[in-house]
């Protein structure tokens, strides 16, 4: 057999490419004619020679096939066949005079799209019109939700996310490669059974309502869950469920598009901990901290600072605060006002170390500045510590 030529299908209400086939010249005239007539969309190819026939099916410029029942040399369910071997699809329609309930189940039974009996009077091309423009949309719709599923399928096989697809009952019918990866199951293991195999028994019962809530189309839609993969190691995956209902609003399908996160949970959470400690650390040291970013917003103030400088107010509260100002703020409580803030900048421009400087304060009190350039995630920072050296 050879293979289907490509027929590029239009939306409906495009052209239709009909080929008619019959063996009376007159009678193919004037169905062209009264076709062409009725719809202007149709574009109608006359054909008294088989060959020629199936030369313009191979050509793949042909929208729907009407042919007559007998022919020399062959008929009309012959000519289906020969048709077929060039294009499975493509909508044929029996259009014959000779009329018999038995020709009529032979012609449905060899796969037919339609069959329509000759008459007189003008009615029977209407009729015929009509055929042929159902045919023809319900092919086309066929192609496009055929060429649609294809293109949901190589999506779902390339994605890097894990994608488990479930049917109506929430039985597993497809698993794509990289949940295969994810999970160590192999597609073949995973069908037909569910998320029982790869979720922990102590989630069986939360999972079991995401399930309820995703039937019902009512929630489910995001969750991060441990699961068991085959080899019995334990992870973390973030899940994002997405649900297909047919014209009820019945769910058809669930896909669940899948990652593992165990390391970014990991990571994140070690870094909490980091965080926590070093929050802990900078509270209980004896001297004031100040932490800006690149853009000299403020990172970071500890609680010594604000009682160095008798400041009121939450020390978080300064986070995000623009350093540049916040230095014109304090400048007040120094003995030379300008010359707190001309230093600061100079050291920033500089981004060279500075221990232990002394700075006189408005009140008789004296501290001792120590600076720091910071590398950060995104770009340089600065480090400042004060601490009381009032008597040294």
């Amino acid at each position: 057999m050879s293979e289907p030529p490509h027929r590029p299908h239009g939306e409906c209400g495009s052209a239709v490419r009909v080929l008619h086939v019959d063996d009376e010249p007159a009678f193919l005239e004037l169905v062209a004619t009264y076709l062409e007539r009725m719809d202007g969309a149709f574009e109608v190819q006359s054909e008294t020679d088989v060959g020629a026939a199936l030369e313009a099916v191979e050509s793949g410029s042909i929208d729907c096939v009407v042919s007559d029942y007998e022919m020399p040399g062959t008929d009309g369910l012959d000519l289906l066949d020969r048709i077929r071997e060039r294009d499975p699809t493509v909508p044929f329609i029996l259009f014959t005079g000779k009329g018999s309930e038995e020709i009529a189940s032979e012609a449905i039974s060899a796969g037919v799209t339609d069959y329509i009996q000759k008459r007189s009077g003008t009615d029977q091309y209407t009729v015929l019109a009509n055929r042929v423009r159902n045919a023809v949309d319900q092919s086309r719709s066929r192609a496009a939700l055929t060429a649609s599923q294809e293109r949901l399928s190589r999506f779902i096989q390339q994605s890097p996310l894990g994608t488990i697809e479930y049917d109506e009952t929430f039985q597993i019918v497809r698993a794509n490669p990289a949940a295969e990866e994810i999970l160590g199951y192999s597609e073949s293991e995973l069908i037909g059974g569910t998320w029982v195999r790869f979720v922990p028994e102590g989630l069986h019962r939360h999972v079991a309502e995401v399930e309820r809530q995703l039937l019902s189309d009512k929630g489910g839609y995001q969750s991060i869950n441990e699961n068991v993969r085959a080899d019995g190691e334990r992870i973390r995956c973030a899940w994002h469920n997405q649900v297909v209902t047919d014209d009820d609003g019945e769910v058809i399908r669930v896909f669940s598009q899948f990652e593992d996160v165990t390391e970014r949970t990991d990571r994140k959470r070690e870094v909490e901990r980091t965080n926590a400690v070093l929050s802990t650390v900078l509270d209980t040291l004896p001297v004031g901290v100040l932490i800006e970013d690149a853009d000299r917003q403020v990172l970071r103030v500890n609680r010594h600072l604000y009682g160095l400088f008798d400041l009121d107010g939450d020390p978080s509260a300064a986070i995000g605060r623009d350093c540049a100002r916040f230095a014109v703020e304090m400048s007040e409580l120094f003995e030379d006002p300008q010359s707190f803030v001309d230093r600061i900048e100079a050291i920033i421009d500089a981004r060279r170390p500075v221990d232990d400087e002394r700075i006189a304060l408005a009140d008789g009190r004296a501290l001792l500045q120590t600076y720091r350039p910071v590398d950060l995630p995104g770009g340089h920072g600065h480090l400042w510590a004060y601490r009381d050296a009032t008597g040294e």
